[in-house]
């Protein structure tokens, strides 16, 4: 009697014989399988002998006129076809993963580096890696840092000014700053307005507390034209942002990628001073790069060198 439990995981018989066995099952013929594998057929009828010897059961009733599966043949070349196109479809992953071609990527975009080249350059990537999955979350610059250090984040889309060792990070676009304000606002029909023009207006602006890294910036834009911005309302998102500007609470400074976005009812006029800019990065942490990660580092990093962005810049 045939004691099943025994064909355990270390018992498996040798997959070249089972790949044998089922070219020989389909085609219940020993010498149209050797055909097809372009192997000569005692070759198959040993490997055949061999497999069974592992089984303890036979697979096959042979006479001098015909190959028939047995019962328990016919179930094991149900199962074991299914099993070999499965391993092949596991080892074809490996594969990718080693390439840096599948796998999950948990990538995280601040607010001011979404309506830069990042959609452009996750949508290209995952194009070219189509069995990649990248997981999109919404987090502040400085949110990201501590994140990318511990490797609950892959990548970051953040602002340059917030990365710091031992990140590393690459440029992917140069903004300038414009200010947002009413299309009611006589400002609005300007072709550009310098920061010092601004000393005296209310702001709004983000939350310390979510946008600290940039409200920096905006303070040393400021600074440079001698003058802190008086804020008079604070905003934790975009959305909420924008309707203070729509209801004439104040203006603000942005990034000029937003402006194809913004309703018909704000404005957003150029900042003449030449200073007025920031960078955005996207920044990991190059001790626990993947092959999935560097594909996505090299992909961007050839996005930005076509687009003229910036260059790498990595952190010591």
């Amino acid at each position: 009697m045939i004691d099943a439990e025994s064909l355990s995981v270390g018992h498996l018989p040798d997959l070249a014989r089972l790949r044998y066995f089922l070219a020989v099952a389909d085609c219940l013929s020993f010498r149209e399988a050797a055909q097809r594998l372009n192997v000569a057929q005692p070759a198959i009828s040993r490997a055949i002998r061999q497999l069974e010897r592992e089984l303890g059961f036979p697979v096959f009733e042979r006479t001098t006129r015909k190959v028939v599966l047995t019962e328990a043949g016919a179930a094991l070349r149900s199962g074991s076809a299914e099993a070999l196109e499965r391993l092949a479809v596991a080892l074809r992953h490996a594969a990718q993963a080693a390439a840096g071609e599948a796998g999950e990527l948990s990538l995280a975009y601040s607010a001011q580096a979404v309506h830069g080249p990042m959609a452009e350059i996750v949508v290209g990537f995952r194009s070219a890696m189509p069995n990649a999955r990248i997981h999109l979350n919404l987090m502040s610059s400085q949110e990201q840092i501590p994140a990318l250090e511990s490797g609950r984040l892959d990548v970051g889309f953040l602002l340059s000014a917030a990365c710091k060792s031992p990140l590393s990070h690459i440029v992917v676009a140069r903004e300038r700053f414009v200010v947002l304000v009413s299309k009611h606002d006589p400002l609005a029909g300007r072709a550009s307005i310098a920061l010092s023009e601004l000393s005296e207006r209310p702001f709004v602006i983000g939350t310390m507390r979510r946008w600290h890294s940039f409200r920096s910036l905006v303070n040393h834009a400021c600074l440079s034209a001698g003058y802190l911005p008086r804020v008079v309302e604070e905003a934790d998102d975009v959305p909420l942002l924008l309707q203070l500007v729509s209801l004439r609470k104040g203006v603000t400074l942005y990034g000029a990628a937003i402006g194809p976005t913004l309703l018909p009812d704000i404005a957003a006029v150029p900042v003449a001073d030449e200073h007025a800019t920031f960078d955005v990065s996207i920044a990991w942490n190059a001790a626990r790069a993947t092959p999935l990660l560097k594909a996505f580092i090299d992909f961007t990093r050839s996005h930005a060198a076509k687009g003229d962005a910036g260059a790498a810049s990595p952190s010591p």
